[in-house]
């Protein structure tokens, strides 16, 4: 029996069975199909390597910020202690000028305490005795003025030409208004800062 070729063979033009074995190079391929087994998979080191390099980057950054702050810190500390040594040095000088201003004021302790610095309001003393020793109180007021150290030397001024004033008035009218008198004194001597140096500098 002889096969016939006719166009009703269910075969390949070619005569063969292909059973759906030929490549179609219109059908894409899967993943299951590529050339590499590990296709789609990277297995590289990158992602370590830019993780390292980032941690690197980090902690170069880390490092030099550290640095800037630690030398701030030493150049605020050196600029506290030159600053703080200059006024523990510019304080000490203070007090060594003011020995000689210390040691006058020191013949009559107490003084700073009384009102107007002493002035003379004793009324047993009579015009006379008075005036005595108003011009006491100014002639030592305007000594330590000369001694004082020059920042104090204005309110100490400012004391004896106050009593200059009163004494003047005194002299020239031959009355005395001697609570009025002592509250003018009280009142320039209250706005020195003649008690704070004592403390800070005599004591």
């Amino acid at each position: 029996m002889t096969l016939g070729t006719g166009g009703d063979q269910g075969g390949s033009p070619s005569g063969g069975f292909d059973f759906m074995l030929a490549t179609d190079p219109e059908r894409p391929r899967s993943t299951t199909e590529s050339s590499s087994p590990h296709q789609g998979f990277d297995f590289s080191d990158r992602p370590r390597r830019d993780r390292r390099k980032a941690s690197g980057i980090d902690g170069s950054a880390l490092l030099r910020t550290g640095v800037v702050v630690v030398l701030a810190l030493a150049v605020v500390g050196i600029a506290g202690f030159t600053g703080f040594t200059l006024v523990q040095n510019a304080e000490a000088e203070v007090k060594a000028d003011s020995a000689a201003f210390c040691a006058d004021l020191a013949t009559t302790p107490g003084v700073l305490s009384q009102a107007g610095f002493g002035w003379p309001s004793d009324s047993s003393a009579g015009l006379a005795g008075s005036l005595e020793a108003m011009k006491a109180y100014h002639a030592r007021w305007e000594n330590l003025a000369v001694t004082a150290p020059p920042t104090i030397r204005p309110d100490l001024a400012a004391i004896a030409a106050a009593a200059a004033t009163i004494t003047a008035s005194v002299e020239s009218t031959n009355t005395i208004d001697r609570p009025g008198n002592l509250a003018a004194m009280d009142g320039v001597t209250s706005q020195t800062a003649v008690r704070a140096w004592s403390v800070k500098y005599c004591d």
